[in-house]
């Protein structure tokens, strides 16, 4: 998954990275008030969080950001216990406050338990399928056997399923993976990654499909009784 985060100080922005890197979270950088504020919901919105530390007015960016009608979660990094700056923070629209120093687990805990409270999920994993998805950043597992991800293919699969049962283009996919669209060939890429992740799945489930590629569209998410196999010729078969 990937995460924004703000922060003006170089030295202290460089160890965030470092810390969320440990929790298997990708990290985009922006340095300046003036740059945080010209952020539009649409470049924001495959972020999985944004993570606000040290700017001239953090509970402006958050109050910038949610008008601007940006739904991610949105987490304060401060120095200090500032009860007034949290007070401010929650009421602009932050969704958690969180004291410095924390170690990657509890920042990888608190992103997890704000999504899981967005998206109205009271459980950390559920069942699709024979498919166990833990929404708090572990491997999916089959009959209590973990399907071993790489960190592409985990951040891939866990954007899948906060899209479940919606269709999300290559374009898209890439860009919560990666921050952008650096290259020509992503198309290629998510396909290679999509690929390998279906072959794991699968292989795991005696051939279960979970990842449908809709033509022309992108792919989508779903239960196997929902997903459509296609086949070599045009054919479909219900899996």
């Amino acid at each position: 998954m990937r995460l924004m985060l703000f922060e003006s100080n170089p030295d202290i922005a460089t160890v965030l990275i470092k810390n969320a890197k440990n929790a298997r979270f990708e990290v985009d950088v922006i340095h300046s008030q003036q740059e945080a504020l010209s952020l539009l919901e649409r470049e924001l919105a495959n972020y999985a969080a944004l993570l606000i530390g040290n700017m001239d007015d953090p509970v402006d960016i958050v109050e910038t950001l949610r008008q601007r009608g940006l739904e991610a979660p949105i987490i304060i990094l401060s120095d200090c216990r500032n009860p007034d700056l949290a007070v401010r923070a929650f009421s602009a629209g932050a969704d958690d406050f969180v004291i410095k120093p924390f170690n990657p687990s509890e920042l990888k805990a608190r992103i997890f338990a704000v999504m899981r409270r967005m998206n109205g999920q009271l459980d950390t994993s559920f069942e699709l399928g024979r498919l166990t998805v833990h929404m708090d950043g572990r491997d999916p597992e089959v009959d209590g056997a973990r399907i071993k991800l790489s960190h592409r293919e985990h951040a891939i699969f866990h954007y899948l399923v906060r899209n479940l049962g919606r269709v999300v283009s290559k374009e898209a996919v890439y860009e919560a993976v990666y921050g952008s669209i650096d290259s020509e060939p992503f198309e290629k890429v998510i396909d290679v990654y999509i690929c390998k992740l279906r072959k794991k799945l699968a292989d795991a489930t005696d051939g279960e499909q979970f990842i449908e590629t809709v033509y022309c569209r992108g792919y989508k998410m779903d239960g196997p009784e929902k997903t459509v196999v296609r086949r070599l010729g045009g054919g479909r078969k219900a899996a």
